[in-house]
């Protein structure tokens, strides 16, 4: 007997010891192709696209069908008090701003210079009242000048002097500009008026609803004219969001051991009967769910014996037709690699 006639039989011997035993070795399931029913989508899930605020609908943008890009204005709703608050809200807020202002610069150089020629109006009628007094204090009480008119001239030097002084501390408080609790009162009250204005343009912000990004408008349930309530909110229209197109394949258990990770497929379709479309698989679920597709014979399975699937979601390859969103589709899956 040869070394390898040998060594066969040794091993054969072996596998029928492990066997006798009752121990199962786990054999690498070879690999196949099979195929599975799928349905076209588009990059990713269609985007609902709802109401913030309830009103009456004033105009639609779009149909189904359009393209539209991130942005682009797809319906408003008619909000005319919101309109007029945001009016008078922003000119509260200039009001404040402009208060602001003044506290903030203080008193300007020609309102200084006034309070200077207060001053020097104030000083020269102290200085000839003051004069006025001392002339009418050097005269003979009684003799040349009466007492009443002595107290007179006396009341107004000291008027004089007494208006000098308040031009002196107007000029003071001039000069030193406005009180630091005043500009923080007329801040805060400005930032109020802003945060006030910011809320107005919030809300008025919601009457316009924008595409939150590219694609394509699935389909559209408003109308100008009818009236959206909070109270029942529900998706008015659907955007698939541009990107690579995608199908969403529903894989058999008993094939799911031949799947794996960028596995090459074809797909067919009715609409392409003579052109296979390659695709690659991009993710695995790791969750197994009953089946929801048709299979080829053409049906589901029936809810009593519902089959298990796993759901497999392939990229289509850049530059094949465009598959029409919902459209049936076969999936062919080759081979997957040898990891030898």
């Amino acid at each position: 007997m040869t070394r390898c006639a040998f060594g066969a039989t040794l091993g054969a011997a072996k596998l029928a010891a492990l066997l006798i035993a009752g121990v199962m070795l786990p054999l690498p399931a070879l690999a196949q192709t099979f195929t599975a029913p799928g349905r076209a989508e588009g990059a990713g899930p269609p985007l609902a696209i709802g109401a913030a605020a309830a009103g009456i609908v004033a105009q639609v943008f779009v149909h189904e069908g359009d393209r539209v890009a991130a942005g682009q204005i797809l319906f408003k709703l008619e909000c005319h008090p919101l309109e007029a608050e945001m009016q008078a809200r922003t000119a509260h807020l200039a009001a404040a701003q402009a208060t602001y202002d003044r506290f903030r610069n203080g008193p300007r150089p020609d309102e200084i210079a006034v309070g200077e020629a207060v001053v020097g109006y104030s000083q020269a009628r102290a200085d000839e009242a003051k004069k006025a007094f001392e002339r009418a204090q050097q005269l003979q009480e009684g003799v040349t000048v009466t007492t009443a008119h002595l107290l007179e001239v006396q009341r107004d030097s000291r008027i004089a002097a007494a208006q000098l002084e308040e031009a002196r501390a107007r000029l003071n408080l001039l000069r030193a500009g406005s009180r630091e609790e005043d500009i923080r009162d007329a801040k805060a009250l400005r930032d109020a008026a802003a945060a006030e204005l910011d809320g107005s343009r919030a809300r008025l912000a919601q009457c316009t609803v924008s595409a939150p990004a590219s694609g394509t408008v699935l389909d559209v349930d408003v109308n100008p004219g009818q009236f959206l309530s909070l109270a029942v909110p529900a998706p008015l229209l659907h955007i698939v969001p541009d990107g690579q197109a995608r199908v969403r394949a529903e894989v058999a258990l008993r094939d799911v051991p031949h799947l794996c990770a960028g596995q090459h497929a074809s797909i067919a379709a009715e609409t392409l009967p003579s052109a296979a479309i390659g695709a690659q698989v991009a993710a695995i679920s790791p969750a197994v769910t009953a089946r929801t597709l048709a299979t080829q014979a053409g049906s589901v399975a029936p809810a009593g014996a519902a089959e298990n699937v796993v759901a497999v979601v392939l990229t289509i390859d850049r530059g094949a037709p465009t598959l029409p969103i919902g459209l049936p589709v076969i999936v062919h899956f080759a081979a997957c690699p040898s990891k030898s």
